[in-house]
């Protein structure tokens, strides 16, 4: 680590406690005040209700099979699904940064991202110190943010919600939970359970997250594997503590008047060998369930992962589609040169539509270094951007389409606010169409000029070619919100700058964040609102969906299987599924309708020469690939969210009534906007209510479940 590591260590004073044994930290009890402790009575007297949390993790247990098999039956565990939010599999989430990683005894940044509720590239914790290294980054203003264990924002929504937190790992404990009121170090799994038994019975903890360990240390002796009878019999036991656990909560004196969301989880897994700490699915692989006894509405959360690999558009790499009618020396091996994406080719409408996933920059924020303009697509007439606008304070990313017309400036802009302030995976889609479009001629009267020899030039009268009609212009963010719209009437212009002869380039001007682009479309006719809305969550379309007749380019960013090349060819180019369109062409003069190959996207890279920047082909080696979980937001919806390690972190806050943390970004700005510090979440604008809204959060709406007593 730097010299500049910032030593983020809070140390608490506390009595020691004759009850426990190998304390680090003794429990702190704040004065509660009396309000709070009890609360106004009313009905038949009963006590406010407290919203309570047990969070208890499996260190390293796994996911998926292994773990749904390893729990019996008829145990414990199992016999909360009925009233659970669950998932058996899951990724934690990824550290593809540091190629170099080698886990710590505990799995540290599995640990960190699952305590912090963010991701590697966000919480910046790369090893068992849990110092997450801070500086200054002067691009964008603002040093690199903090973002603490979860028990720091209880701390600072209300410092009276007493908290316990209960781990084998010292430094863990010292670092990352020294906010709870008490933190206890514990040697044996045994004692870990009993440690938090005992203050169950005794002390009312709002929240309390425990972790086990002997699952962890059985896998590495024999794998992560069914066969592995040390891990299958740890699990059967963790089965009987948990089973222990939930006795102890229920038979508190005020149980009936405590509102309990059990959490059980795990950070990570491993492979049959005994290793961990990768990227493979089977190192990443994690579970979550999220019990409330009264919970009317459970669910298997299950939206599966991406099908493959998404390739991992790098910070630096810019792409590039020819759709140019200038031949240059390089494009000797185009046949035909064409205009495939422009409007003059396309009767006046289109839609261009790219789904992706963002990652954090190297200043650990979702935000572009301007903070107000960062091009994604540009072609010559249309831009689709993110965008940050500081003038009203928002605090998200807007898509952006902008079609100019000339120098035409009355309105041919759309702005929208939208949010790819999240590892979640988002779709930006705009239609544009031309309506009641005609043609016409001026006449421009041109005086006669006089040349320096005194020669005149007779004045003439030339005729100005120029296009007017209608223009509409929507923009949705994951395909269910029309977030702007513009349409213009009496639009004119000269009829030349209705001509798009520029090629299509996908920037790598995101500065440092490195993002994964799934696919790029663009259909030859304006979308309606229902197909938008239909095909924004539908990945790899096929013949078989009615709109692909419509497609005029689609790009897929996947991992090509057994070298088919189906999706990159020649190490670089990413291809067009959309092999022909037809097109008018210029034959000797003649224009006609043919079949024209299309282009693939040229992926490219920056080099240095002469203190220029230009860019050149990548090579195989240039690219990776990572897998997703599926978290396009119609998908969540429908089938929930599969476990990663930022869901818990804010379920537990949500739970509790916490507010969710935010951020302010570029403070320096006196229009400074505000983003979710955690990552399984998104804070962003919304126009149709003319606020700020929290989205994709856990749980779901359990407000009638928390009546139950008034149903009784």
């Amino acid at each position: 680590m730097k010299n500049m590591k910032a030593q983020m260590i809070v140390k608490i004073s506390c009595l020691a406690m004759m009850l426990l044994g190998n304390i680090l930290t003794s429990c702190t009890k704040y004065d509660t005040p009396l309000s709070v402790e009890e609360g106004d009575t009313t009905g038949e007297g009963r006590l406010n209700i407290k919203r309570n949390v047990l969070w208890v993790n499996i260190e390293g247990a796994g996911g998926g099979d292994l773990v749904k098999n390893a729990f019996p039956d008829d145990g414990v565990v199992k016999g909360l699904l009925p009233h659970s939010r669950y998932a058996w599999s899951g990724l934690e989430l990824e550290h593809a940064d540091d190629i170099s990683y080698a886990p710590t005894e505990e799995h540290a940044v599995a640990c960190a991202s699952l305590l912090t509720g963010n991701m590697p590239a966000r919480h910046g914790i790369l090893d068992n110190t849990y110092i997450s290294e801070q500086y200054y980054d002067p691009n964008t203003l603002e040093s690199i943010k903090e973002y603490p264990g979860f028990f720091q924002y209880i701390v600072d929504y209300d410092k009276s919600m007493s908290t316990l937190a209960v781990t084998p790992w010292e430094t863990q404990n010292k670092k990352l939970l020294s906010q709870a009121t008490c933190v206890v170090t514990t040697s044996t799994d045994e004692e870990t359970l009993n440690t938090v038994l005992t203050q169950l019975d005794v002390e009312n903890y709002r929240a309390t997250y425990l972790s086990f360990r002997s699952v962890l240390d059985a896998a590495k002796l024999g794998g992560w594997q069914s066969s592995n009878a040390g891990y299958v019999d740890a699990m059967r036991k963790m089965d009987d503590y948990i089973g222990q656990l939930l006795d102890a909560v229920k038979a508190r004196p005020n149980y009936y008047y405590e509102d309990w969301l059990i959490v059980i989880t795990s950070n990570h897994g491993g492979k049959a060998d005994g290793t961990y700490g990768g990227m493979s699915l089977e190192e990443r692989n994690m579970f979550g369930i999220f019990y409330y006894e009264h919970l009317s509405h459970p669910l298997e959360m299950n939206p599966g992962l991406i099908e493959d690999e998404v390739m991992r558009f790098d910070k630096q790499f810019q792409g590039e589609v020819i759709d140019s009618i200038t031949r240059t020396s390089d494009l000797k091996n185009i046949k035909t040169m064409r205009q495939v994406y422009s409007l003059d080719s396309l009767n006046g409408e289109m839609t261009v539509e790219y789904i992706m996933a963002a990652r954090p920059a190297e200043n650990r924020s979702y935000v572009t270094h301007s903070h107000n303009q960062t091009k994604v697509m540009v072609k010559g007439r249309w831009t689709m951007r993110i965008e940050h606008d500081r003038s009203k304070g928002y605090n998200a990313s807007p898509i952006g389409y902008f079609y100019e017309w000339g120098n035409f400036s009355d309105g041919t802009w759309t702005q929208t606010n939208a949010g790819f302030l999240n590892p979640m995976i988002h779709t930006a889609t705009t239609t544009v169409k031309v309506s009641n479009s005609e043609g016409y001629t001026v006449d421009e009267k041109v005086d006669e000029k006089p040349d320096q020899w005194g020669n005149i030039t007779p004045g003439y009268t030339k005729k100005n070619y120029r296009r007017r009609g209608n223009i509409e212009i929507y923009s949705y963010y994951d395909g269910v919100k029309k977030l702007a719209s513009t349409k213009v009437n009496s639009m004119d212009g000269v009829s030349s700058d209705y001509v798009d002869n520029a090629n299509l380039i996908l920037k790598g001007e995101m500065y440092n964040t490195c993002r994964y682009f799934l696919e790029v479309r663009i259909w030859n006719r304006a979308l309606t609102e229902a197909e938008v809305k239909a095909y924004s969550n539908k990945l790899k379309l096929t013949e078989a969906d009615p709109l692909y007749k419509n497609l005029i380019g689609y790009w897929q960013f996947y991992k090509d299987k057994d070298g088919e090349e189906k999706y990159l060819k020649d190490d670089s180019l990413v291809v067009n599924q959309i092999k022909t369109v037809m097109k008018r062409v210029n034959r000797n003069g003649v224009e006609q309708i043919e079949e024209v190959a299309t282009e693939p996207i040229r992926l490219r890279k920056p080099i240095i020469q002469n203190g220029k920047t230009y860019y050149t082909h990548i090579d195989k080696e240039d690219v990776s690939y990572m897998t997703l979980l599926n978290t396009l937001s119609q998908t969540v919806e429908s089938k929930g969210r599969l476990m990663d390690s930022s869901l818990p972190v804010p379920a537990v806050l949500e739970w509790m009534g916490v507010t969710l943390p935010l951020e302010t970004t570029n403070a320096n700005y006196a229009g400074a906007f505000r983003t979710s510090k955690l990552d399984a979440v998104s804070y962003t604008w919304n126009p149709l209510l003319s606020r700020s809204t929290w989205t994709q959060t856990v749980l779901g709406d359990y407000t009638n479940d928390l009546e139950w007593r008034d149903r009784e």
